[in-house]
């Protein structure tokens, strides 16, 4: 099962990895009903990763960066 209001978010983690695998890196958690829903460490993949088109490790790394010198100004 899936949160309603997040069935998009959660369908577009799960077309780019297994549940499985959004589980393990916490782009994904279960509550106690078992329903999946989106972390924000899964909603700055899509905004700050998907959304730019990353595609290497290093653009990653520095989109990363990025968004955490902007937090802190």
């Amino acid at each position: 099962m899936h949160n309603p209001e997040e069935h998009k978010t959660i369908q577009k983690l799960l077309s780019l990895f297994s549940e499985q695998e959004c589980l393990r890196l916490g782009f994904l958690v279960k509550n106690d009903n078992q329903t999946l829903g989106v972390t924000i460490v899964g909603t700055g993949f899509l905004l700050d990763i998907e959304a730019r088109e990353v595609t290497t490790l290093h653009e990653a790394y520095a989109a990363g960066f990025e968004q955490g010198q902007a937090q802190v100004h």
